[in-house]
């Protein structure tokens, strides 16, 4: 049990995160500090969201680059409408409506997807410049500051704060409870449902899947249902935080997620992938992009930097495979039988 335990790609994750930390904090004594959990926390909030929902897809043996697209419509495309009606109200319609954009957003890639037999990432690059071009085209194309009245405070909702003698105060965001929540009922999904089960076994082999009786058009229909939701949800999350919406909303930021993903152990080829390990490969990004930022490493090499190391994580599975086949004891053939 230790041994499957040492081996896993979550315990892999963790203890680079572990590594990683000790050799910021060395570098920077500051970075030992409550405050800085809180930072790194907060920052990972809306990561993990969308990767929660792209999880599924990439379990499933896809890739998608839109998801970032579902997130500026429904967050984007919710406030406009409501700031055209005056609402001066609460954050909770914002996601009610947020969401219901992501769901019928997500809904029509699936239905593309399911319908006509289109690879997954083939979709995903026409749905993205799709939508991204919707909202410049008929919402808007500038980035809006006015904030309802009755969420003007959001940003600054923390469950506990501490004070720090080098950042001053920092809180723990509420928001942390929406990554433990939809964390929790993703995993529920994946690993006590007919639905996860199937999820699972169409990244695996999707002709297998379908021999053993799962529906694998309204699985892949309701992952992007999933997907939508959880998209819209970190796009409203995301911007109520910053205190602005933008109609580019996460437009550069796909990859740093679907890195994430990998760097948590899900497998690119599909039939791999838990929550737990993808919250740390949440996490871990954000701890090489602050190494890097303390180091003076320039964004172009920031760049580099994560493409090498998403580079190595997707080759270790293999490399792997490869050590076990060498390992193994041949069995020897007696030369008469």
């Amino acid at each position: 049990m230790l041994k499957k335990t040492i081996k896993s790609n979550e315990f892999i994750t963790f203890s680079i995160i572990v590594l990683l930390s000790l050799i910021i904090g060395i570098i920077n004594p500051a970075f030992f500090s409550l405050a800085t959990v809180f930072d790194v926390l907060r920052a990972s909030i809306v990561p993990s969201i969308m990767a929660f929902g792209l999880l599924l897809v990439i379990i499933a043996g896809g890739v998608d680059i839109s998801f970032v697209a579902f997130a500026a419509l429904g967050a984007y495309g919710t406030h406009m409408l409501l700031l055209h009606y005056g609402y001066q109200g609460g954050i909770l319609l914002y996601y009610i409506i947020a969401c219901a954009i992501g769901l019928l957003a997500g809904s029509l890639s699936g239905f593309i997807i399911t319908r006509f037999d289109v690879p997954m990432f083939d979709v995903s690059l026409a749905t993205f410049t799709l939508w991204y071009g919707f909202i410049r085209f008929f919402i808007g194309s500038a980035k809006n500051f006015q904030i309802p009245e009755g969420a003007v405070g959001y940003y600054a909702k923390f469950i506990t704060t501490v004070k720090d003698p080098f950042v001053g105060e920092a809180g723990l965001h509420i928001s942390v409870i929406y990554v433990l929540v939809i964390g929790v009922l993703i995993h529920i999904l994946l690993k006590y449902t007919t639905l996860g089960r199937g999820i699972y076994a169409i990244g695996g082999n999707k002709d297998v899947a379908i021999r053993s009786g799962f529906n694998v058009r309204r699985i892949i229909l309701i992952i992007y249902m999933i997907l939508g939701v959880l998209s819209a949800f970190a796009g409203v999350t995301q911007s109520f935080l910053s205190r602005h919406f933008e109609p580019t909303l996460f437009m550069t930021q796909n990859l740093d997620v679907i890195a994430a993903v990998i760097l948590g152990g899900a497998s690119i080829n599909g039939g791999r992938g838990s929550v737990l390990g993808t919250f740390l490969g949440v996490v871990l990004m954000q701890l090489i992009n602050r190494a890097m930022v303390l180091t003076g490493i320039t964004v172009e090499w920031q760049e580099l930097v994560i493409g090498l190391v998403l580079t190595i994580f997707i080759s270790l599975p293999a490399m792997r495979d490869r050590i076990n086949k060498k390992t193994r004891h041949p069995v020897e053939i007696p030369d008469e039988i």
